[in-house]
Parts: structure tokens; sequence; C-alpha cells
């Protein structure tokens, strides 16, 4: 139970780093890398992913069954956020274009970041996975979306021609992750993003069969010396950041239940912020967008930086209270499309067996 509860927590904690990343301040300098945070989600979901499927598809109907399910998990909230996006744009259009009334840059602009053609790629998941479009066109947080959801499906595939062989699985996987600087081939039919996607659910999920061995739990103590000596040696160039983040989630998986770290993580703020964190990440580059028009064209607020989803003002404390302000609406509007939307198809998903 404690490690559910460690996962959702971790998964709260990463979306809040992405969030503070979006508004770029120097306030926040510490999290200016905060891409990485997607990119540990990468491998966090493929020990999770392998922990709750691995053994469950045996046919090919349990692989129908997994990906539908996955369908239900992400597809729902994608999709509304996506009309959102596209509703926003419009109603600009019509404030702009029809009554006269300039408000900055024109609805559906930048001219790459809305087009039919990406918008097309975003109703199939694959705006990340083909280099045919840009891949943070129109809701730019599900660019992560598209590329985990086709990972599920090699991950189902491999898993359904090994036949639950853990040992064949894992030989696959470390050959596809040590061949993988030589197959210059996938350049040229995948977007980069889905390959990064690929290497750190697939490292994830081999973290995961480690972790079924262990038969010990650590302290505290451990768990600091393994970051320490992990962040040591990926300073050195030794272990890269793939093999950094897989360490870090089996170490927080294999952490004793009355852990200071684990009793931290399993407070309910974190591990609520967990369950919602879908929804926030999918929603707050739309909340980021009204928002900074609202303080630019509302309360007349001048910016020294700002592009599509991002400003800054440039002085500290007021980028920090933007920053609180903006996290705190997402979070609100986040819970309200949780409940009405996302979690109702998180039961039904539940009822599938």
């Amino acid at each position: 139970m404690n490690l559910i509860k460690s996962i959702e927590s971790l998964r709260g904690l990463a979306c809040l780093i992405v969030l503070f990343y979006h508004y770029p301040s120097s306030s926040y300098l510490f999290i200016q890398n905060g891409l990485l945070a997607v990119y540990f989600f990468f491998s966090l979901s493929g020990f999770v992913i392998t922990l709750n499927y691995f053994y469950k598809i045996k046919k090919f109907s349990h692989l129908l069954r997994f990906q539908y399910k996955r369908f239900l998990r992400l597809y729902p909230v994608h999709i509304f956020v996506l009309f959102l996006v596209l509703g926003i744009q419009t109603f600009k259009f019509i404030i702009i274009d029809f009554y006269q009334i300039n408000q900055g840059k024109e609805a559906f602009t930048p001219n790459e970041w809305f087009t039919l053609k990406d918008f097309v790629q975003h109703i199939f998941l694959t705006q990340s996975v083909t280099n045919l479009g840009y891949h943070l066109s129109w809701n730019g947080a599900a660019w992560s979306v598209s590329v985990e959801f086709y990972t599920y499906i090699f991950f189902a595939a491999i898993t359904l021609m090994t036949r639950n062989n853990k040992n064949l699985y894992i030989l696959i996987i470390i050959s596809f992750l040590y061949f993988f600087n030589d197959l210059i081939f996938l350049r040229d039919l995948f977007h980069e993003k889905f390959l990064d996607c690929l290497r750190y659910f697939f490292l994830g999920s081999i973290f995961y069969f480690i972790y079924e061995k262990i038969k010990f739990r650590i302290s505290d103590i451990s768990l600091l010396i393994i970051i320490s000596v992990s962040l040591f040696l990926n300073n050195k160039g030794l272990i890269d950041l793939n093999f950094l983040f897989s360490v870090l989630i089996i170490s927080i998986a294999a952490l004793k239940n009355e852990s200071l770290v684990n009793r931290i993580l399993s407070l309910k703020i974190f591990v609520f912020l967990g369950t919602i964190s879908y929804s926030l990440y999918m929603i707050h580059f739309s909340i980021l967008y009204l928002y900074i028009q609202f303080l630019k064209f509302g309360l007349k607020i001048k910016f020294k930086e700002e592009n599509l989803t991002t400003a800054e003002i440039g002085v500290p404390i007021y980028d920090t209270l933007i920053t609180v302000s903006y996290t705190g609406i997402s979070i609100i509007v986040a819970i309200i499309l949780y409940n009405y939307i996302e979690n109702k198809f998180r039961q039904k998903n539940l009822k599938i067996k």
C-alpha cells in the first residue's frame, strides 16, 4: 500500500516541477531543467505498468484490453483539453477579428502551433510519435501523452511475444537499449521524444524486475547514500539520467514502511496531488495562458519576456506570487477536471477485468 502511495506522490511532485518550469523566473533557477521531470515520469511509468500488467497479458485479447484501458485512462482528458484550447483560440479570433479589439497577438498564432494537420494528429495522439508536425502544437503538454500511449503498445506487444518470460523480455529490452544509438533509421521513422520515452520507460520496466528480487528494505540513510553516489556517478558521466531515475525509483520502492521519506510521501496532501496529477499536467498550459492574458490585459501588468504560454516580469517576488497563484488556480481547475471527467472514466476503467 505504501508503494502505491509513494508512487502517486512522486507523480504529483514531478507534475509540480513541470508547472514551475513553465513559468520561468529567477526565483526558480533550480528547476530550469524541469523537462527532466517528464522523463522521470516515463521511468516511473515503465516501473508501474510492468508491476501492474506484465503477468496479465497472456494472449492477444489481453493486449487489446490493456490498450483500451490505457485509452480510457488518457484520452478523455486529452480530448477535452484539446477542444478547450480550440475554444480559447476561437474566442480570441472572434474578439480580435470580428469586434476589431486588438488584444496583442492574433488568434491561432504562432502558426506552427495551430495547424489543421497537427490538430488531426492530436486526435490520433501521433503528434510526438512521427516527424510530420510540431510536437508542442495546440496543447503542448500532450506531447508526453502521445509518446506514452504508443509506448504502451510496444510494451504489450513485447510482453505478449515473450509469453511473460521475463528473462527473454529483459534480454530484448537490454539489446534494444544497448544498440539504441546504432539504430539510426529509427530517427527517420520516429520523433526524438518518442525514442526518449522508449528508453526511459523500458529501463524503468527492467528495474521493476530487479525490485522483484529485493528481499530487504532500506533506510533513509541508505537512500541518501544511494542517491548521493548515483548523482556523483552521473556528474562524472559514468551513468546517464535514465539510469539515475530508475535507481531513484527502485530505491524509494524498497524503503522501509516506517522510513521518514515513506511517511512524507504517504501524507494525504502528496497522495492527493498525485491522484489529480494527470488532470493538473494536462490543463496547466491553458490555465497559464489565460492567466497571463488576464494579468497583461486585465491588470495591465508588463512582462519582460513573453511567449505563448510563459512570461516573466523579472522581479523575483512578483514572479513568485504569480507562480504560486497560477499553480493554485491550476490545482483548483484540475480537481474539477478530475472529478467530472478523469475519475468517471477511471472508475469505468477499474470495472474492466
